[in-house]
């Protein structure tokens, strides 16, 4: 596998802020994403695409810097349509440019987090087998002989002939880790994601003019769908601001004039404990939004208020769908407690039992999808490809659900989470859901401990702000709220959760802990 190292040619940004051309999105009729993003950018022009402390660059430039690379990867002896590509890069404009130089290219990009552990870096390649590992300087840590490095844009050549993979072509091969921790490819087509970019613009008020602060990874699912919404819809996204440093996040958000900003739920805890999220105005800012895992209701509410006049929109979704499914329009987040919302245009949502019979309104089941949306499945697993992918073209989620009478859905937890403890079938959920009401203040995750046959939980805590946690009061609501079976054996208080590099809290870090932990 050779590495190219992408590098900005030094002055060539766009420089100051670009007025906003016609605030109306281009139509895009195109089956291929990228000729949809190259139609939007010759529409865009001189429009900024993208912002960092490096410059402004336009969408004229990313065009150009695309075919760059583009250029580079049909240039190879050994290149052919379909050729896998993978992308280890940060947030960037280089990230930009290789994510649609490699759909023009005609082959398949396969994201890749910077901070990606060797040995899972390995059995990614392994699994997948990339011809080209396209980096930065910043971002690649390692030597060796195949090294290449392009500079952006490259203006020599023509554009070349228009890619031919399009509809259900593979576009995106995306690593997540699977209930066993090993990673999982799950297969997009540039038809899965055009499909949902498009329901979303028609979910959200994303505009033309926008300008959204883009902290989430584009190398996860909903990092990816912050960059191919604003990008098809001709918006600018904001590369600034560090998780590192909460209150860079609220600085950016009001000194760059952004008008939204996406986030998981962990990020929102941040920015509420170390970024005082709302204690300045934020005039430019027009909406945020939730998704990657479940938000508390009183959280939601509390960010609602915290950013008035601008709304919160609390949506649901998962990889293997492009990634989104469901949404709750912020009219309804203080009527529908705890609800991921309805289907968003294009998507059907139905709670099936294991049979795959719909079940009434009220009864819990697992929650499945249907939709252009739905991948084509996991690269080259066809066993666990058949566990969630009927052949009526359902999508089993994984999470456990009930809808409402009025059609909204609510979600109880992953199924596989889901453990036997003295015969009791239990979800972690319901323990944390009962300290989390009890103290708000804290964030609470059960993960279970088995010692021989016998199964139980440890509870970890970590603040949700500056006050302390008393784990005897924990402790002791656990005892009057929870049944015996479900009392943790021990509570762990840490100062915060280790983060997956999508920004969740890392469930298998934490229960790497467990065996450390000496329960008498």
């Amino acid at each position: 596998m050779d590495t190219l190292l992408l590098q900005l040619n030094p002055g060539d940004s766009t420089g100051g802020r670009v007025a906003d051309a016609a605030g109306v999105r281009p139509a895009r009729p195109a089956a291929n994403l990228g000729i949809a993003f190259a139609e939007i950018a010759r529409t865009r022009g001189q429009h900024p695409a993208v912002a960092t402390k490096a410059g402004v660059f336009s969408y004229d430039w990313l065009l150009r810097a695309a075919h760059g690379v583009r250029r580079y990867l049909c240039a190879r002896p050994d290149y052919r349509p379909g050729a896998r590509v993978a992308l280890q890069l940060s947030n960037s404009p280089e990230y930009l440019a290789a994510f649609y130089g490699t759909l023009l290219a005609d082959a398949v990009a396969v994201p890749l987090p910077v901070s990606l552990e060797r040995l899972r870096r390995h059995k990614i390649v392994e699994l997948c087998r990339p011809d080209v590992l396209i980096s930065r300087r910043e971002d690649f840590h390692e030597s060796g002989p195949s090294l290449a490095t392009l500079r952006l844009p490259d203006d020599v050549g023509e554009e070349g002939s228009a890619p031919r993979r399009q509809g259900y072509d593979l576009a995106m091969l995306l690593f997540t880790s699977g209930s066993t921790g090993m990673p999982k490819g799950v297969m997009l087509s540039h038809r899965n994601l055009l499909a949902n970019a498009d329901s979303i613009l028609h979910d959200l008020p994303i505009r033309a003019d926008d300008r959204t602060l883009a902290i989430l990874p584009f190398c996860h699912a909903f990092g990816n769908s912050v960059l191919q919404t604003h990008v098809l819809a001709g918006a600018t996204l904001l590369l600034e601001g560090a998780l590192t440093f909460p209150a860079s996040i609220v600085e950016a958000l009001r000194d760059l004039d952004a008008t939204s900003f996406s986030a998981v739920p962990e990020v929102y805890a941040m920015l509420l404990k170390y970024g005082r999220l709302g204690e300045r105005p934020l005039p430019a800012l027009r909406y945020m939004t939730v998704a990657g895992g479940a938000l508390r209701h009183d959280v939601a509410a509390d960010i609602a208020e915290r950013i008035a006049p601008a709304t919160f929109h609390v949506m649901y979704g998962q990889s293997e769908a492009s990634p989104r499914l469901a949404s709750l329009s912020p009219g309804e987040l203080h009527h529908r407690r705890g609800s991921i919302g309805k289907p968003i245009p294009g998507v059907e949502l139905a709670i099936m039992d294991d049979a795959g019979r719909e079940l009434p309104a009220g009864a819990v089941g697992m929650l499945c999808a249907r939709g252009e949306n739905m991948m084509l499945g996991y690269w080259e697993d066809p066993a666990a490809t058949a566990e969630v992918l009927r052949g009526d073209g359902w999508l089993r989620t994984g999470d456990l659900a009930h809808r409402d009478d009025d059609g909204y859905f609510y979600l109880h937890g992953r199924a596989s989470l889901l453990v036997k403890v003295q015969g009791h079938r239990v979800h972690p959920a319901e323990i944390e859901s009962v300290v989390e009401a009890s103290f708000p203040h804290a964030l609470a995750v059960a993960i279970p401990m088995t010692r021989g046959d016998d199964t139980r939980f440890i509870l970890f805590l970590a603040p949700r702000d500056d006050r302390p946690i008393d784990v005897a009061q924990v402790r002791a609501t656990c005892q009057r709220e929870l049944p015996p079976y479900k009392l943790p054996l021990h509570f762990e208080v840490l100062d915060r959760f280790p983060l997956t590099s999508g920004h969740k809290v890392d469930r298998a870090a934490l229960g790497l802990r467990v065996p450390q932990i000496a329960v008498a």
